[in-house]
């Protein structure tokens, strides 16, 4: 990760907004959201923090707009916050930076290295974090008593796995990179759906794999091996259900992308017994619905708010 954070300030001097561009350029709004300008500077910043994250860089059209996407939300955030009158303090920034380094294989001390390093600034770096903690605190501000599951939700979920467990599948997938050759993700999602109508039909699958699959199991045909529901998200577990051996999934977006899953072979394992009442498994079961519902209303809430957000380009 260290070498990928030192080595990516070639591509970022590639982009429309390079570092020798004169001062007056730089800082010259490019967008305004509501009554906050990002500059040309600032984009140049958040491309920077994003290559250093690991986003991929297969373009620099798709980086820019990557990051004016990510800039513009962070603006939405914080007004967000400010209306409500939350701020994120200095303690709520370092644990967030904190988190991004450990996120990064890094100390504290060596993620501020490779991030100065590269020539993005403490203040990019803290408005980066800043957007999370407050929207954190947005979230738990609206939403604290929609996001709660019952206890009725959570004996329905145990339920649901205890189905499911002693499962294993054997899957070969191809993995679509979003901006991988030039295509941005609306792109992707065509040609996801455009090689699961032919997959799906009888195509070639390990010529499909071959040509498309930017996954790490490509060289091997797009093989994955053997995976029990145990180690995978239940709604993947449950896509997986409804094939039988031989046929292709729906495209299952990831993160980064889509991935298409051909269902090779389906077995059964000794199932192991789940104890409903086991505290420790209703706690964990709590916090991972609590955490996809937030997600959920987070990102509607994301949407009402650019909705109704004055946003001009320039």
């Amino acid at each position: 990760m260290l070498k990928t954070m030192l080595g990516a300030i070639g591509l970022v001097a590639a982009l429309s907004f390079t570092p020798t561009a004169p001062a007056q350029t730089m800082f010259r709004p490019i967008a305004i959201v509501n009554d906050s300008a990002i500059t040309g500077f600032d984009l140049a910043q958040r491309a920077q923090i994003l290559i250093a994250l690991g986003f991929p860089t297969a373009s620099p059209d798709a980086l820019r707009a990557e990051s004016l996407e990510r800039l513009i939300e962070d603006r939405l955030k914080l007004q967000e916050g400010a209306r409500l009158g939350l701020v994120a303090d200095a303690d709520s920034i370092d644990a967030g930076i904190e988190e991004f380094a450990i996120r990064s294989g890094l100390s504290v001390a060596e993620f501020r290295t490779a991030m100065s390093t590269q020539g993005v600034t403490t203040l990019a770096l803290n408005d980066l974090v800043s957007a999370e903690v407050v929207w954190r605190q947005v979230v738990r501000s609206r939403f604290t008593r929609r996001v709660e599951p019952g206890e009725a939700e959570i004996d329905a979920e145990i339920a649901l796995v205890q189905q499911r467990a002693g499962v294993s599948y054997r899957i070969a997938e191809i993995g679509l990179p979003a901006d991988d050759a030039g295509r941005n993700a609306a792109e992707t999602q065509a040609l996801a759906r455009k090689l699961y109508a032919s997959l799906s039909q009888g195509g070639d699958f390990a010529a499909a794999v071959r040509t498309y699959s930017r996954a790490p199991s490509a060289p091997r045909g797009g093989e994955v091996g053997w995976i029990s529901t145990a180690q995978m998200p239940p709604e993947l577990a449950e896509a997986l259900s409804r094939l039988s051996p031989g046929q292709v999934g729906e495209p299952f977006p990831v993160a980064g992308g889509y991935s298409i899953l051909k269902l090779i072979e389906k077995r059964i394992d000794a199932a192991d017994t789940i104890d409903a009442s086991n505290p420790e498994l209703r706690e964990r079961v709590r916090s991972r619905l609590s955490s996809q519902r937030a997600a959920r209303l987070a990102e509607g809430l994301l949407q009402e708010l650019r909705r109704d957000a004055l946003i001009e380009l320039r």
